[in-house]
């Protein structure tokens, strides 16, 4: 089965607006998604990248109509200046992991921490908010608010952000795909290309 390796993080606006787009086309080619919750601030610290929310008034004026266009084409709600956004994303990266630890598609999960932030107005950062998010989807959340304060997931977390530096990735949402790296939900067209390409080359 082919694989698509998604880096990201779950206050990452464009993972937001990709997030729907990236599982329609996996489906589509029978592949496989590898969700990959990382530290984006060490992935930025690594890839020398300014985080969006100190980056210039004219980015950040720009940034906000650019999200705004691509959520109309990706037909979801959005809020340019979200409440609790920048915010610390370990506590989500962990539980995400800790799903993927019980052997759980997190897929949903990851939807419902980025539609927390960007369309909802819910802190993700904390621990009761993530637990009603895992809950919602039918989730034990409790037991994996409580996986997700092991050392393993914080390991898991740190390899995945290791993983992602060590792929040349220096934003989120980033894929990979045949070994080649596409940063940003706008590139999901040759994510698809690049699928298409290895099955008829018979790669995959």
């Amino acid at each position: 089965m082919p694989e698509i390796i998604c880096y990201f993080s779950p206050q990452s606006g464009y993972a937001y607006l990709g997030h729907a787009r990236l599982r329609e086309i996996a489906r589509e080619a029978g592949a496989r998604i590898l969700w990959q919750p990382v530290d984006i601030l060490k992935v930025f610290a690594a890839g020398g990248s300014t985080a969006p929310a100190k980056q210039s008034p004219q980015r950040n004026a720009y940034r906000k109509l650019d999200i705004v266009r691509w959520a109309r084409r990706a037909g979801v709600s959005i809020n340019t200046e979200p409440a609790y956004w920048p915010t610390d994303t370990l506590p989500a990266c962990r539980l995400i992991v800790a799903a993927q630890m019980e052997g759980i598609d997190p897929a949903d999960l990851i939807g419902a921490c980025l539609a927390a932030v960007w369309a909802r107005d819910i802190q993700i950062s904390e621990r009761d908010n993530l637990i009603r998010l895992a809950d919602g989807l039918g989730l034990d959340g409790a037991r994996l608010a409580t996986l997700s304060d092991t050392v393993e997931a914080a390991e898991r977390v740190e390899r995945n952000t290791a993983a992602a530096i060590a792929a040349g990735v220096f934003g989120s949402p980033s894929y990979v795909v045949g070994g080649e790296l596409y940063f940003g939900q706008d590139r999901l067209d040759f994510v698809a290309a690049k699928l298409a390409e290895l099955k008829a080359a018979g790669v995959v």
